[in-house]
């Protein structure tokens, strides 16, 4: 009786490969999307509790003076304050900060050294050609009303956009 000697294959086929190859691309592809809008959603969740930290800030500087008038810009905004803005956060900046003076229809930017009204509003505005870019512009006032413009169109006057509740969770 003759015996052949046979060696055993071990390993893939092609087509094995290209099936495992086409559920990771399957996978990426669902996956890094939805990856891309948690990073973006944190980094807005970022912005949002620094502006409420400025907010604070404000606050405080209020008690300890006795006045919203006079209160230094640089004790509420952190980092280098140019112009009555900061840009936040302070490496690879994403938002453009500044305070406005919210008592008037016409709303304009606090550029001294100090806040000069009672009636004031924190603006994010995101930088353009960087990651938030087309995430629109948040803003919030000394009333605690929040606003976010969701659809990036400018202004923040569409439904869901602004107002006391979870105006900026959406």
């Amino acid at each position: 009786m003759i015996t052949a000697n046979r060696t055993s294959n071990k390993g893939f086929t092609l087509i094995e490969l290209m099936i495992v190859v086409a559920i990771i691309g399957v996978l990426a592809a669902i996956a890094y999307p939805s990856y891309q809008r948690y990073v973006i959603k944190t980094k807005r969740t970022d912005m949002m509790t620094e502006m409420q930290n400025i907010a604070s800030r404000i606050e405080s500087q209020k008690l300890a003076l006795g006045r919203y008038t006079d209160i230094p810009l640089a004790n509420v905004l952190t980092g280098s304050v140019t112009s009555g803005t900061v840009g936040y956060p302070a490496t690879d900046t994403l938002y453009d900060v500044s305070i406005w003076d919210a008592s008037t229809t016409n709303a304009e930017k606090m550029i001294g050294n100090n806040i000069t009204n009672r009636q004031w509003e924190i603006r994010a505005v995101p930088r353009t050609a960087k990651q938030m870019a087309n995430d629109g512009r948040l803003t919030l006032n000394a009333q605690g009303f929040k606003c976010r413009d969701k659809n990036n169109d400018g202004d923040t006057q569409d439904i869901g956009e602004c107002g006391m509740g979870q105006e900026w969770n959406n």
